[in-house]
């Protein structure tokens, strides 16, 4: 299939970019997320990733070129990629090796009977969610590249499948709690791009008024505790609060999302020996991307999955395919339901890999080329996009106006941030206590 690449909108006050030249040839097979040119905006010189895998059949510009917006700079055929990746599947790079194993996938049957139980209409959503989550990422690092947002940000590109899956299988009254990577698990619980954008911004219509930033979103009345930035901090939090759940008789369940860094802290430990002793409505999700920051989890595991920790507590354990996000969604809703049902806590680890570096300021040098590569053709947006296409649920039209939609919806957001109020230096000293009633 013949597939074109557009150039995207990349600066803020121009809608031309220079082409500088090309890191990719006339021939050559190219993955998701591959560097394929570099081009310089109005205010950075930045390399340009590639949205789609196949190969390169032309390229429409010189360098030197003034390219608008919209205009196709790359065409590529799509097809050519089922055969590289037979042959790859025939001779497996040896770094493949040496990855960390994954879960088993789910067979295409599977796959089809959870979107047929999930309904369509949720699948597309779904979709929708994953998207949103990595248009907002990309549209911010721009914004970081050119200086145009303070602070700093940690990037959920690439794990968009473990917190859309977690959150579709929630129901309205469950809570979640995050990290210092919580851009992805907001999005993923309803909360708006524009009061997540403004957050970022500092701007008094964030959604924690603009005290929290990037590391610190949420909304407590949407279901998120305001994400706390500190390694292992929002578990023994959440172990709080689904006992509470319990003492109240609500059925309500509380999820502490968390990184596998995490899972060697004290209190990692200490909150999931707590869970199962109270038998509590919980779920503990580690998102295991492999590195805690820089540090490769093979320096500071022995196992081979941080779920087998469980026997350590007498709990339920389970694994998913945190690329997969209808796999994540039907492992979160059984977790869900056992909690619901006052069976107590799970811990659920996802497989994943985040396309990014730790923080805005990360080159990865410490991950090699075949590993980025390997995960790259894993991306799960991708993949649930051709799932959905080839199960008819969506047709080529439906998806470019979806993308359309959301790029739109990022536009906004981006304007929303830069456009809101700033907070007076009186509002520090607003909302610092809660006032609340001591029952008797």
């Amino acid at each position: 299939m013949i597939v074109k690449i557009k150039m995207p909108q990349l600066g803020q006050t121009s809608d031309e970019v220079k082409l500088i030249r090309w890191l990719v040839e006339v021939g050559q097979e190219i993955r998701q997320g591959q560097h394929i040119c570099e081009v310089e905006t109005d205010k950075v010189t930045m390399e340009l990733e590639s949205s789609k895998v196949g190969k390169v059949l032309k390229l429409m510009f010189e360098p030197d070129s003034e390219i608008r917006t919209g205009e196709v700079i790359v065409i590529i055929d799509s097809k050519s990629t089922a055969s590289s990746k037979k042959a790859s599947a025939k001779k497996p790079e040896p770094a493949e090796e040496k990855i960390t194993k994954e879960v088993k996938s789910l067979s295409s049957g599977q796959k089809k009977k959870i979107l047929v139980e999930t309904g369509f209409k949720k699948a597309i959503e779904m979709y929708r969610s994953m998207l949103k989550i990595r248009e907002f990422e990309e549209a911010i690092k721009i914004l970081f590249l050119e200086g145009k947002m303070p602070g700093t940000i940690h990037q959920y590109t690439g794990m968009e499948a473990c917190a859309v899956g977690v959150c579709s299988a929630l129901e309205k009254n469950d809570v979640i709690a995050s990290t210092h990577r919580p851009h992805g698990h907001a999005i993923a619980r309803g909360l708006s791009l524009n009061e997540i954008m403004a957050e970022l911004y500092g701007k008094t219509t964030g959604c924690c008024r603009g005290k929290g930033g990037s590391m610190h979103v949420g909304d407590l009345e949407k279901g998120m505790l305001p994400a706390i930035a500190i390694v292992g901090g929002n578990l023994p939090i959440v172990g709080g609060m689904a006992l509470a759940f319990k003492m109240r008789g609500e059925p309500r369940i509380a999820v502490s999302f968390f990184g596998d860094g995490a899972s060697n802290e004290g209190a990692f430990h200490e909150a999931l020996n707590m869970a199962a002793i109270y038998n509590i409505p919980a779920i503990f999700v580690c998102e295991n991307n492999l590195y805690g920051a820089s540090t490769s989890i093979k320096q500071t595991l022995k196992l081979e999955n941080i779920a087998q920790r469980v026997c350590a507590y007498g709990m339920r354990g389970d694994i998913a395919d945190g690329m997969d996000v209808l796999d994540v969604y039907s492992k979160a809703k059984i977790a869900a339901d056992f909690a619901r049902q006052g069976n107590g806590p799970t811990l659920f680890e996802l497989k994943t890999f985040r396309l990014c570096g730790h923080s805005r300021r990360d080159p990865c040098n410490y991950m090699t080329k075949e590993e980025k590569l390997y995960w790259q053709a894993k991306d799960p947006i991708l993949a649930f996009e051709k799932l959905l296409l080839s199960e008819g649920i969506l047709d080529e039209k439906s998806l470019e106006d979806i993308k359309d939609q959301v790029k739109k919806e990022i536009t906004g957001a981006v304007e929303f941030g830069q456009t809101s109020p700033e907070p007076d230096p009186l509002d520090t000293y607003s909302n610092l206590y809660v006032n609340m009633e001591v029952p008797q």
